[in-house]
């Protein structure tokens, strides 16, 4: 298992709490996130319908139906010991109400469900709607998603290693560009330092953009003179991400990449510094957009996002640094700083790394140097 017993029973000691605060008699978790959280269980193919359910009684047994092609994944990762498997081709919410008839548990009158999540599809909501018809179901993605914002030692440490797996992916893309090389180039250093690294696969792609895009990936671009690289790469290490960003430039930067690359700068380092226990969101989203002032049309709106356990097809935690956000800096939240700016003259700057809060403050995990390389 990625953390001790131990704390896998804490977790759901908390989660119990939570339901019974809230009137919610059981919950139906099909978000990988929050099944792995619960039960360590580390799936791969996260797009089946499988489905952890946990009772609010304190003394309550948990259930997992796994797909039958994951079973020995489960075995290994997993510590529920009532494990149900699940074939592809059966009727899957019947297969799940079977279960709940058997364990008594097919009255319950408040039901959670993943209903924001990308990982229950509507047919299968509404089937369980149907299927119970008496109960009131309820969303319940951002409760779980909150109790996972404050990290324990154990998942910090999983964090530092996915940091520097990070690391060594950017540090290899950055070592790879230079006029005459093709983006897929690049892209095949980053992937082999990543795995030679340990990491995993990412819940959201590797970004290698040379066109100025954002959220661009390698198309054989071969790299000349001028062109502006943006380098995003996460690390995962058992599903625990951290990304990091940076910017390469092929050739001497202009003037206009050489003041794009310090506003950020000067953003990122303000924005990381006030990431201190007690800080609103909305302090930090402010900060960052006093520091973007006069570039409003090169930002889009969101400067970072807490990071998590997470499979495709994103990474982003319950927080996010934008506009509208409740949350309040705590200690123990891990945190992806990005205050970049993009389509400037067909060119994205991006600086971010990811930063653990603590009662003294930020402390960054990343240690490739924030500067503007260019080859």
């Amino acid at each position: 298992m990625a953390v001790a017993l131990e704390e896998y029973h804490a977790r759901l000691s908390r989660t119990r709490k939570w339901m019974r605060s809230q009137g919610v008699e059981l919950l139906l978790l099909c978000q990988p996130e929050h099944y792995n959280w619960l039960s360590g269980y580390e799936p791969t193919s996260a797009f089946y319908f499988q489905a952890l359910i946990v009772p609010a009684a304190e003394d309550a047994p948990l259930t997992l139906l796994c797909n039958k092609a994951e079973l020995l994944l489960c075995e290994e990762t997993c510590w529920v010991s009532d494990v149900r498997p699940i074939w592809t081709h059966e009727d899957q919410t019947g297969r799940l109400m079977d279960v709940l008839h058997e364990r008594g548990l097919d009255g319950a009158r408040r039901v959670g469900v993943n209903l924001s999540s990308h990982h229950l599809k509507p047919r299968y909501a509404l089937e369980l709607m149907r299927a119970l018809p008496g109960a009131e179901m309820i969303d319940v993605c951002e409760a779980l998603d909150d109790l996972r914002l404050v990290k324990s030692p154990a998942e910090i440490v999983l964090l530092r290693r996915a940091a520097h797996v990070a690391d060594m992916g950017v540090t290899a893309g950055i070592d790879a560009i230079r006029a005459g090389v093709t983006d897929c180039d690049v892209m095949a250093a980053i992937q082999e330092a990543v795995a030679r690294g340990g990491g995993e696969f990412p819940a959201y792609p590797t970004l290698v953009d040379a066109r100025g895009t954002l959220h661009g990936t390698p198309v054989g671009k071969v790299l000349g003179d001028g062109d502006v690289v943006y380098l995003e790469v996460s690390g995962v290490v058992r599903r625990y991400h951290c990304n990091i960003s940076r910017t390469v430039v092929v050739g001497e930067p202009s003037p206009r990449v050489r003041e794009l690359y310090g506003v950020v700068r000067d953003a990122l380092d303000r924005a990381t510094e006030a990431l201190r226990p007690g800080t609103s969101v909305s302090e930090i989203v402010e900060l960052v957009a006093e520091c973007h002032r006069g570039y409003e049309q090169n930002t889009w709106g969101r400067f970072g996002f807490s990071m998590e356990i997470a499979y495709p097809p994103i990474w982003i935690g319950a927080l996010s640094l934008m506009r509208g956000d409740p949350h309040v800096i705590e200690p123990g939240m891990v945190i992806t700083m990005e205050p970049g700016l993009s389509y400037s003259d067909g060119a994205t700057m991006m600086l971010g790394n990811n930063v653990l809060v603590t009662e003294q403050g930020p402390e960054v995990l990343n240690e490739v140097p924030v500067e503007l390389f260019w080859k």
